[in-house]
């Protein structure tokens, strides 16, 4: 049987209802003059790529954020005198915003819509910065980290709510493997620019009181660009609006409808999976670089080497060989970018995630092999986590059944992202310990692999959703945009 979706309509005009295991659309009759619907749809989603571009600049921007920390480890543990599992809490304490913030942004985009809350979370991520750069304390520059992660929470729900919004379900595979760069983008910007920047703009590569300050300016940036180019498509042109005017009568309401999102259980088994899965690549990506400084500087003092000058060396060496893994992700994502909008059958998806599940035991060998095959083995686990992150974003549309608590399911992704995040530094830190004892890790990251692949298997073993909305006649804003609209200015 072919798994492409089935549109029916009762004598009644019901909406449509979606096969189970389908994501393509059956193609309309080469004689069929195109309909003014179609056209609006196509010119939505002309627009949706302007939009879908600008919010991954604003993505690249919060992400490097985030990860601008792991470069200027050693260097922050000695201004502030912490060891390795303290302050491992500057990079987990982000995760406690996002934590905390997920799940009200849903409800909060429902109620102000995306543009607005967008606006929001990157103010808190230029007044994060802004506070981190300006400390001289340990606990000013956690609670201006607390200020970043709100902003990466609002940032993850914001944007892949806005692509469900101008691109078709079966059609958001491509989009939303493109937004995946702003993971894997970011990242490799930070572990390359940030001891560079601190050397240029100080003449200390220690100075993370530069790259924070540099990091606010792009944050002020990306606020601006996000004001000026992000928009969701036009009010009234929803299925929820159309039907309001047929009717006369109110249609969903927005937080009603959201709380139907939590019960969605394959949602909740799939972002669990990932959680244990973001834990294996998060313990060895955050910690190569301290991993790396390490080894090079105690390289280039036995050679005798000054020791400022060995702790800049070991310090653009730690950024530059930890990117690897991060720079190999870019060609990957977009290779599963293509993938997704190639393959749009949920076989074809599950077998991805599947995949994707048992990659994570290459993480296992990270400190265990020889330092000289490091770099290719941080290219071959950049490869993993580009086709990882690809995968888990693409799945939420295909996870919820309805679009418009489409929010729930990516709130539920960045809170289970928050949770790994909040734990695996720290936990990281103390196995490790001050001697940095680093064959600790592998038994660590083959235990979450297994737990995250196995959880990753039932998810594919469970029956999958009915879609439930109507996505012809150019609704790709559905219920959520008519609800988001009537409370923003048209684009």
């Amino acid at each position: 049987m072919s798994e492409t979706i089935k549109q029916t309509r009762d004598a009644a005009g019901s909406a449509a209802t979606f096969s189970r295991t389908s994501f393509e659309r059956s193609a309309p009759a080469p004689s069929a003059d195109p309909s003014p619907g179609a056209d609006a749809a196509r010119n939505r989603q002309r627009k949706g790529w302007i939009v879908l571009f600008a919010m991954l600049f604003c993505g690249i921007i919060v992400i490097m954020n985030q990860f601008k920390v792991p470069t200027f480890m050693g260097a922050l543990m000695h201004d502030f005198g912490t060891d390795p599992g303290t302050t491992g809490w500057l990079m987990s304490v982000i995760a406690v915003a996002g934590i905390i913030t997920a799940f009200p942004s849903a409800f909060l985009l429902n109620r102000f819509g995306p543009k607005r809350v967008g606006l929001v979370g990157l103010a808190f991520m230029v007044a994060g910065c802004a506070v981190g750069a300006s400390s001289h304390s340990f606990a000013q520059l956690i609670a201006g980290r607390v200020l970043e992660g709100i902003g990466v929470a609002m940032m993850g729900v914001v944007a892949t709510t806005v692509i469900s919004m101008y691109f078709p379900r079966e059609k958001a595979g491509l989009p939303m493997g493109i937004w995946n760069l702003w993971y894997v983008v970011g990242s490799t910007l930070a572990y390359n620019i940030g001891v560079p920047v601190a050397l240029a703009l100080t003449g200390d590569p220690n100075n993370w009181h530069a790259w924070w300050w540099f990091s606010d300016v792009l944050a002020l940036v990306s606020f601006v660009v996000f004001a000026l180019f992000v928009s969701v498509p036009h009010a009234g042109r929803g299925v929820a609006a159309k039907r309001e005017r047929e009717t006369g009568e109110k249609q969903h309401r927005p937080a009603a409808i959201l709380l139907e999102g939590f019960k969605v259980k394959r949602m909740w088994l799939f972002g669990l999976g990932f959680c244990f899965l973001m834990f294996t690549s998060l313990s060895v990506l955050t910690w190569v670089p301290t991993y790396v400084q390490g080894v090079e500087l105690e390289r280039m003092l036995a050679e005798g080497m000054d020791l400022a000058a060995a702790q800049a060396q070991a310090g653009v060496s730690g950024g530059s060989m930890a990117s690897l893994g991060f720079a190999a992700s870019i060609p990957m994502a977009l290779v599963t970018a293509f993938l997704l909008g190639r393959f749009q059958t949920l076989k074809a998806r599950n077998v991805m995630v599947i995949i994707a599940g048992f990659c994570a035991f290459f993480y296992v060998g990270a400190f265990l092999v020889p330092y000289e095959y490091l770099p290719a083995y941080l290219v071959l686990l950049g490869l993993e986590s580009g086709w990882t992150s690809g995968v888990v974003w693409s799945m939420v549309p295909v996870t919820m059944p309805k679009r418009v608590t489409m929010p729930v399911g990516m709130a539920i992704i960045i809170f289970f992202q928050g949770i790994s995040n909040l734990l695996c530094t720290p936990v990281v830190g103390y196995i490790i310990g001050e001697a940095q004892v680093w064959t600790n890790v592998a038994p660590l990251c083959a235990v979450t692999a297994a737990v995250g692949t196995v959880l990753w298997i039932a998810y594919v073993a469970m029956k999958p959703p009915v879609f439930e909305e109507d996505e012809s006649e150019g609704g790709q804003a559905d219920e959520i945009t008519a609800a988001m609209e009537d409370r923003l200015p048209a684009a």
